[in-house]
């Protein structure tokens, strides 16, 4: 905690004031990650793009920050454990990731063209697990694949369950 309060310009007794534990400090990075990952994502989708483009859009811009993905993935590994401090938040977490990837989806993916027994639901977490495996090997091994454009193989495969409207082929970037 001195290392960090110095890089940032406080004395150590002043980051704990605002952040009293590491576990505090590190939560509060996870949530401002959080924050500014939804903040972009909902100007890729005002600009005119669906949820899916939107998704992974987050993860090409993530994948600029390694070492935050890196932390990112212990952190959730830790707090996998019930008595670990960001232990609730993650389960808030996915809860929230869940019902807004499957309020996203439900715009573009058609209910009834869903093989028996499969919901928007069930999409959703396919495409979090999907990403969230492909996190660790990224992790492990850097060079060996582009997250990113695996994920945006599963979602070509999604074409067939897509509403008829949605053409997923373009994109527009709110940044440009």
């Amino acid at each position: 905690m001195a290392e960090i309060a110095e890089n940032v310009g406080l004395t150590q007794a002043g980051l704990l004031y605002h952040f009293p534990s590491k576990a505090s400090l590190l939560l509060a990075v996870l949530e401002e990650r959080e924050r500014r990952n939804d903040e972009a994502e909902n100007r890729w989708i005002e600009a005119g793009n669906d949820y899916i483009s939107a998704f992974l859009h987050t993860l090409q811009t993530n994948e600029r920050s390694p070492s935050l993905v890196q932390l990112f993935a212990v952190l959730s590994a830790e707090g996998i454990a019930a008595t670990h401090p960001s232990h609730d938040w993650w389960v808030s977490r996915y809860e929230r990731l869940v019902g807004n990837a499957t309020a996203g989806l439900s715009g573009v993916v058609d209910p009834s063209r869903l093989p028996a027994g499969v919901t928007t639901e069930t999409v959703a977490r396919w495409l979090i697990a999907m990403s969230d495996g492909l996190r660790i090997q990224w992790l492990l091994s850097p060079g060996s694949l582009n997250r990113h454009h695996t994920v945006a193989q599963f979602a070509a495969l999604l074409e067939p369950y897509l509403k008829p409207s949605v053409d997923g082929s373009s994109t527009t970037d709110p940044e440009t």
